[in-house]
């Protein structure tokens, strides 16, 4: 027999005591991630995404990055994100949305640094990485006594775990190219629901349109124009999951006047109408299906 002893006191992780709170666990397989969830933004929460297989597309905070089986995805709280698979690899995520988290020197719901890269490799921590979610969604999912409980301390597990690899992986980012893509970003992601042209964002934010669409394109793996539409249909997402609002109403609200013209971009970026995208997400997430889980949290692919 082996055994091995605790040999120091450690300094609690959480901001006087006060625990994170899990909201939510979504096991999503290939047939739920192969719908695209176009730019969207959580604002009362952080989102941890695992990439248990395959490999994806994923849009943090205006950078594009190829993502792969074993990365971990960490999503702060007012972080745009847009997440779609690689058609030739399809992905199996494992997702949780926590409120509550305060750690010392950072707003509310934020894991990461500003500068740090949204994207950490697992490395050696994989297999307990995905241990901690595959027993949190099977808590959750048991409705057994003491199951919200376990999950919460599981939680608390997996946050210290992700903060030691921040830790080791941090790198700021300082690039004037950078910054200026970050800078026209910002200004699109405030705006995106109103009239735009290429001209107008140029005019407005003094810079010549040609390096505009260089940096823009550069930085966030989209031109200006397409990153609208994207945040766009994004929001309209949104909107359908989470709102009763028609279809017609939510256009209005996410910048086309033209309601037959949103369902012809909604569908051809999500790959069915907002109508049966709205019906699919009800079917597949029925409280048969999910129970014990705010259905109003969960979304195909972390929406």
């Amino acid at each position: 027999m082996v055994q091995s002893f605790v040999k120091k006191k450690f300094i609690p992780t959480f901001e006087n005591g006060r625990s994170p709170k899990l909201l939510y666990v979504c096991k999503a397989e290939a047939d739920h991630t192969k719908l695209p969830c176009v730019m969207h933004v959580h604002q009362d929460r952080l989102e941890i995404l695992y990439i248990r297989q395959g490999r994806g597309i994923h849009t943090i905070g205006g950078r594009q990055y190829h993502t792969k089986q074993g990365d971990v995805l960490i999503y702060n709280s007012g972080v745009i994100h847009d997440e779609r698979t690689n058609p030739e690899a399809e992905m199996s995520v494992y997702s949780c949305g926590i409120s509550d988290l305060k750690l010392e020197g950072m707003r509310e719901n934020c894991l990461l640094p500003d500068g740090a890269s949204p994207v950490l490799f697992s490395d050696a921590f994989s297999q307990d990485i995905e241990n901690l979610f595959c027993m949190m969604y099977s808590q959750i999912c048991s409705e057994n006594a003491g199951a919200e409980e376990i999950s919460h301390h599981l939680l608390q597990a997996l946050i210290i775990m992700l903060i030691k690899q921040i830790n080791r992986s941090i790198e700021k980012e300082e690039d004037k190219e950078v910054i200026l893509g970050e800078r026209i970003r910002r200004y699109i992601d405030d705006h995106y629901s109103e009239n735009h042209t290429l001209e107008s964002i140029s005019e407005t934010l003094n810079i010549s349109l040609s390096y505009l669409c260089h940096i823009f394109k550069e930085t966030t793996g989209y031109a200006p124009m397409q990153y609208i539409m994207r945040r766009r249909i994004g929001e309209a997402q949104s909107l359908l999951i989470n709102t009763q609002y028609s279809a017609t109403q939510i256009a209005s609200m996410v910048g086309y006047n033209n309601s037959n013209y949103f369902n012809t971009i909604f569908t051809r970026i999500v790959g069915m109408s907002p109508i049966k995208y709205r019906k699919c997400w009800v079917d597949q997430n029925s409280p048969k299906r999910i129970s014990s889980i705010d259905i109003n949290e969960i979304v195909f692919n972390e929406g």
